[in-house]
């Protein structure tokens, strides 16, 4: 699996999820089935440019969203880490933070932030 895909279908995952939508309204609205998101959102397969476009407009950001965050080393893609949160977590976790004015997600980014620069010195 290409470090890249995976990156791009974990953002659109976690992105989905925060705006409340399954992979059938994802779907339904790129004229795909939900079993083609879950391919996209595991990096299973790649998502077009096309595609790409087409969901960053209906879920609102730009398309440089899927990219930000992603970690190189040596000029190239760093290798996708394990993502250690269960998915109830994960769910939880989206769905607590979109319940979060903006002052409070800039804090608890922060925060975690922090502990992530912490946990990684020791």
């Amino acid at each position: 699996m290409n470090p890249v895909d995976k990156h791009i279908g974990n953002r659109v995952r976690v992105l989905r999820q925060s705006r409340g939508l399954t992979q059938r309204n994802l779907g339904e609205h790129l004229g795909v089935r939900f079993q083609q998101i879950q391919k996209y959102e595991s990096g299973q397969n790649r998502i077009s440019a096309a595609q790409l476009f087409a969901i960053a407009e209906f879920l609102g950001v730009g398309v440089d969203h899927f990219f930000q965050d992603m970690e190189f080393e040596g000029g190239k893609p760093a290798k996708a880490q394990e993502n250690p949160l269960t998915l109830a977590q994960n769910r939880e976790l989206t769905r607590i933070f979109a319940k979060l004015d903006t002052s409070q997600r800039d804090a608890v980014m922060a925060f975690l932030r922090s502990l992530a620069r912490t946990d990684e010195t020791v």
